[in-house]
């Protein structure tokens, strides 16, 4: 689909996000969860059972990856439940709740969700909801749900009843049509999904000549009301509303060349006859070479942002894409704009899908949706446009502008877009307008094309004429696509040094240390004999404390006071990293604190908003290097940074000035060690012990995989992890040492048996980034930290141990020490050793054939027996 990232980038660039990474595979994670309580019937439960499957299915299409999504269902009870949402705390995006059933009541009266034992009551869940981070979708489907919602209404909870108070109490129709609705957008937003449910359920009762017996209400997390029925929402088309009366230029990039007009006026979609244009690109684009045979082709795009004195930006994107196979279809003919009046406001220009033979089927465009006021309490709508009739050999094309009013306490402008699609592109034309006499960064990153620079009218114009661009095709193992994909980025911040006095005034007295402060810390190095052990226990003691993200207003950006934070025992990535200062401090050990773009990259040359992570840095004293600490992530062993931070661009603030350092990662090299004791059964198969430890990121990394899991739950992991070592292998008591406690090493046990003559392979996990014969870029391992992984098999025969022992390998290559060795026991015993140390954990292309060739030679010496 087309994509809308850059879209209000201001505020969520500035914003820190505190990425946290081990609560998920990717930086920003999304959960849902679907229960079904008490059904009372078969029919119930088979209704019940189909709305949760369809729910489920919804979700995926609307972005939430499955493995995030839990079903629950059968006899349901309320720590099934409150278990659930206690494993949601790692959402930090979007979390999603949807209990279909039956309510009531509990023994004192407060409204309750009917299950299997003690009833789950609105508090119940507010306390659940309240300690996930995310931004939160709630759907009560039940009778009686609408005193649920006085409950949990919050500002960052969006919630929907079936039902308005007690008195509705047969079993609603919503929740099928809440389905429905959903089924229609499963990119709406979530007020619309909820209004046009509503409106399905009236339809109905009106069709069957009923009196409705439920009403839907929704609990708005701006206003803090309970909203009746649309919820704020215009689910009926408008005529296109004139545009607002503003001095303002139109971009030169124009629409004049991609125009189409649709003859009746009151058409959605109107069908037009072949012309002479449209089969000359239909022509053009089915002749067009496409070797590697990309799903689509992006024969030409237009960008457009025109920045005014009040920042106020006016985007323009065109795109005309080549569909070339059905996977593009989804991905390029559906469209979902952002329309939120009066902040941000689409219009659309043209709509248009090209048949190959040439016919036109075109969109009008005040047709286009729109969004009630902000006022009303519903932000964040988008509109979308689902292009008809697209397949394969068909061109779409797409044009629209957005105008968006910036958030008023953000000083200056920081807008970036996308040039480089994940599709090649034959043809770009960017103009860029800003006003003439302030200073603005407008730069054009990864590309060789310079601009034509002018000025009109009181505006700095910067053009660029783009041509062919290979598609931005990610691979494992690459560097931040900020670092290769072309884009553009424009900005008014003048220097870092405005920006480091912006933060400062901002974050001005976040920074106290009171009493209580001074107390914690001469309590937890009350016996710490030197300066290191006093930093690893502050380190550990804020570590060990809650990640929870409420960013709400200016606490987006300014950090609580050390003192709210060990109040709360809570706070995310700004709060823990100014704790942690304010508590080393207090010991008399100097501290600054650090902004940085966590998983991605800063471009120190554009000044501009772009950090999403605070941490800590503990300057070097005497011989001692400086100590970078991240204490977001309660699983990073103290002298590590955690992945996404080592090699980034830390923006330290330290008491007389602010200045961008590299983040180091620790002189200490990362090493996961697995040792098999084995001994040989008379059948020639083998039984013995496993164990394994990590340090650095391996002992990280195992922390994560291991954190929060159950007893049952992480022996199915030790098992996971043995089969695909030695796959023919069982394993049974399996133990894990505790993950939660930083002041104990992480160990991995279990019992391990196979009839097998084949002996068990070493864990290299980027093994698979070299899996094609060659690179055309770097490629990166273990986040650019270097990395030992080392495999010890001792081996006792039941007869003598073979003779003689398989010849040693030793390669050195780019940096990198590959060995493997044996070692003669005793007369019935044999080890063998293998150890693959990186110590350049970003391999140059030139390099990686090289590298990759001496890798296969170590597999095949790990192999010989």
């Amino acid at each position: 689909m087309i994509s809308l990232k850059s879209v209000g980038a201001t505020a969520v660039w500035v914003s820190l996000l505190c990425l946290s990474v081990f609560t998920s595979s990717s930086s920003a994670s999304s959960r849902a969860l679907v229960a079904t309580g008490l059904t009372g019937s078969s029919a119930n439960s088979e209704e019940f059972n189909r709305l949760s499957l369809e729910t489920k299915r919804l979700l995926v299409e609307r972005g939430i990856p499955l493995e995030n999504i839990t079903l629950i269902s059968g006899k349901t009870t309320r720590e099934d439940i409150l278990k659930a949402l206690g494993e949601a705390r790692t959402a930090d995006e979007e979390f999603w709740l949807v209990l279909y059933g039956h309510g009531g009541r509990s023994q004192g009266g407060v409204p309750a969700f009917q299950v299997s034992g003690p009833r789950l009551t609105a508090n119940d869940l507010k306390g659940a909801l309240d300690a996930i981070p995310a931004r939160q979708f709630v759907l009560i489907g039940t009778n009686d749900s609408g005193s649920f919602l006085p409950i949990l209404k919050s500002p960052r909870r969006t919630v929907v009843s079936a039902t308005k108070q007690e008195a509705e109490t047969d079993q609603p129709r919503f929740p099928s049509a809440w389905i429905a609705a959903f089924a229609e957008n499963p990119k709406a937003a979530f007020p619309w999904i909820a209004a046009r449910a509503s409106q399905l359920v009236s339809d109905g009762y009106q069709k069957a000549s009923l009196a409705q017996t439920e009403h839907a209400r929704l609990a708005d997390p701006v206003t803090g009301t309970i909203l009746e029925p649309p919820f704020g929402v215009n689910l009926e088309a408008k005529p296109e509303k004139a545009a607002t009366a503003r001095n303002t230029t139109p971009t030169a990039v124009d629409i004049a060349d991609i125009e189409v007009k649709v003859k009746d006026p009151n058409a959605v979609w109107e069908e037009q006859p072949p012309t002479e244009e449209t089969r000359k690109l239909i022509a053009e684009a089915k002749s067009l070479p496409n070797p590697d045979e990309h799903s689509a082709i992006m024969l030409k795009q237009e960008i457009g942002l025109t920045v005014e004195e009040d920042r106020t930006t006016d985007r323009r994107l065109f795109q005309r894409v080549y569909l070339a196979r059905e996977d593009a279809v989804s991905a390029w003919a559906n469209v979902f704009l952002p329309q939120s009046p009066p902040l941000v406001t689409t219009k659309l220009e043209v709509a248009r899908v090209i048949q190959p033979d040439g016919s036109a089927i075109v969109f009008n465009p005040a047709k286009l949706p729109e969004a009630t006021d902000c006022t009303s309490g519903t932000c964040g709508a988008m509109a979308m446009v689902y292009l008809p009739k697209a397949k394969p050999g068909c061109i779409v094309e797409i044009g629209y502008r957005i105008r968006q009013m910036l958030n008023a306490s953000l000083p200056e402008v920081t807008e970036t877009m996308e040039v480089q699609r994940e599709i090649p592109v034959l043809s770009t034309e960017v103009e860029i307008k800003v006003p003439e006499k302030k200073i603005y960064h407008v730069v054009l990153k990864n590309s060789d094309v310079t601009a034509e620079e002018s000025t009109d009218h009181g505006r700095k114009i910067s053009r660029w004429t783009i041509g062919p661009q290979a598609a931005a095709e990610s691979l494992p193992g690459d560097p931040p696509p900020s670092e290769w994909v072309t884009w553009l980025g424009v900005s008014s911040l003048p220097s870092w040094d405005d920006f480091a006095v912006w933060y400062r005034r901002i974050a001005n007295g976040s920074d106290f240390i009171d009493d209580t402060v001074r107390k914690t810390a001469k309590d937890l190095t009350a016996t710490a004999k030197t300066r290191e052990e006093k930093i690893q226990r502050l380190f550990e003691f804020v570590s060990a404390m809650r990640y929870v993200a409420v960013e709400i207003g200016i606490q987006g950006f300014r950090p609580r006071t050390p003192a709210q934070v060990l109040s709360n025992r809570f706070g995310d990535c700004k709060d823990k990293a100014n704790l942690l200062i304010a508590l080393l401090k207090a010991s008399g050990i100097d501290a600054n604190f650090v902004l940085l773009n966590r998983g991605s990259a800063t471009d120190i040359t554009f000044p501009s908003w772009q950090f999403n992570h605070a941490i800590c840095l503990v300057p070097g004293e005497g011989n001692t290097p400086d100590l970078w600490l991240d204490a977001t992530d309660s699983v990073t062993p103290y002298g590590f940074v955690p992945p996404g931070d080592a090699g980034r661009q830390g923006f330290v603030f330290s008491k007389d000035k602010a200045e961008f350092k590299i983040v180091g990662g620790t002189p200490d090299t990362s090493v996961l060690a697995d040792g098999w004791e084995l001994k040989q059964n008379p059948e020639g198969g083998w039984t013995g012990t496993f164990q394994r430890t990590g340090k650095g990121l391996a002992e990280y990394r195992l922390r994560e995989t291991f954190h929060g899991l159950s007893p049952a739950q992480r022996r199915s992991v030790v098992s996971s992890i043995l089969s695909t070592l030695w796959p023919d292998s069982d394993a049974s008591q399996a133990k894990v040492s505790d993950v939660s406690s930083l002041t104990e090493a992480v160990k991995v046990q279990a019992s391990v048996a196979s009839s097998s003559a084949v002996l068990p392979l070493p864990d290299f996990p980027w093994l698979k980034g070299f899996s094609a014969p060659e690179r055309d870029r770097p490629l990166q391992i273990n986040d650019g930290q270097p990395f030992t992984t080392r495999q010890t098999v001792r081996l006792t025969y039941t007869g003598d141990a073979p003779s003689p022992l398989p010849a040693p390998l030793a390669v050195s290559v780019g940096g990198q020490n590959l060995t493997v060795t044996w070692k003669q026991i005793d007369a019935h015993t044999v080890e063998r050793t293998a150890i693959a140390e990186i110590r350049k954990p970003i391999i140059p292309a030139a390099e990686y054939a090289e590298v990759r060739k001496a890798l296969h030679a170590w597999n095949a010496a790990v192999a010989a027996r």
